[in-house]
This record gives C-alpha cells, structure tokens and sequence, in this order.
C-alpha cells in the first residue's frame, strides 16, 4: 500500500501524499521531541521535514526506503533548530518551567518523576534517546537504525546497552529523582 501511496504522490497526487505522512506522524513527533524541549520548535521541524520531503520526492529513488529518508531530514532539520536554539537565551521559559513546579503538588510529583518513562529517556544522552525512540517506539532493527543515523552498528548496539543499563539503574534506585 505505501508503494501505491509513494508512486501516487510521486505523481502529485497530494492526497497520497498527506495519507503517507499521517502513518508515520507518530514517529516523526517522538523523534523531533527526543532532540527540541518546545512544541513550536518540533511542529517546526516537522512541519519543514513534510515540506522539504514533497518538494523533493521525486528525488528519492528507492520507495521502500522512504520512513527512512524523511527521518534523515527530519533529524537533520532538528539539529538546525536545536543548533539556533542553544545559542539563544531562553531565560524566560526556565523561569515558567520553576513557577510551574514550584506550584505543583510534590508528592505527586514525586510518584509521576518515577513513574514516568519519558522522565527517564530525559536522563539519557540525545545519541541513546534517539537509538531508544528508533528501537522501542518505530521498531526498527539495529541495522536499520545504523544507516538511518549513518552509524556504525556496534556503536548503536553499545548505545541501546548504556542506555539499557542507566534506565535499569534508575529504576533500581527509585526513579529519576536518585540520579541528581
């Protein structure tokens, strides 16, 4: 069926084409949010990632490689984002996220901070969240995530590991709030 909706869209059948994205949206959302904290910032690179990906679909000559191709630029449109990002202030959106806290009951808190698997995907580094989103949520092999991020396998392998071994550690000693 994505052979049929890639070879319409190809086409400019712009149905086809929203139908293709609206399968793998989900995966698009989790990867963009694994590298940018703001929702504006995501819906951003998501939204460049559909534009780039149409404008160039013609381009793209192996149909069953095309989850993979729009991850490539969707992780490549994040950087850009996450890049400009990092070189701004972003004084004030701290300052929200402390008020937001400091009024939020703690003990609820406490129980959500552990139990929160996200929470915990945080604590790991943006090379192991991404391998874990790619691995545990788009359930694509080791293979494939070593030529989606142009990887050594052994080098995702060793990321699932360390990233394995830190979220059981977490777990072990109560959740996120022990590692602090």
């Amino acid at each position: 069926m994505q052979e049929e909706l890639l070879t319409k869209a190809k086409n400019g059948d712009i149905k086809a084409y929203e139908e293709l994205i609206d399968n793998i949206k989900n995966v698009l959302y989790r990867l963009a949010r694994a590298r940018l904290d703001n929702e504006d910032d995501i819906y951003d690179a998501i939204n460049e990632t559909i534009f780039y990906a149409y404008k160039h679909l013609k381009k793209l000559k192996h149909n069953e490689y095309f989850q993979t191709w729009i991850i490539k630029i969707l992780i490549n449109e994040c950087n850009k984002i996450y890049n400009k990002n990092s070189k701004q202030l972003k004084l004030i959106e701290k300052i929200q996220i402390v008020s937001y806290y400091e009024n939020y009951d703690n003990s609820l808190r406490e129980v959500e901070d552990k139990m929160d698997f996200k929470k915990l995907l945080e604590t790991l580094n943006y090379d192991e969240r991404m391998v874990f989103i790619l691995y545990f949520y788009a359930e694509y092999d080791t293979t494939e995530i070593s030529k989606i991020l142009n990887e050594n396998i052994s080098n995702v392998k060793s990321r699932l590991k360390r990233g394995k071994e830190k979220i059981y550690k977490m777990i072990s000693k109560g959740g996120v709030e022990y590692d602090k």
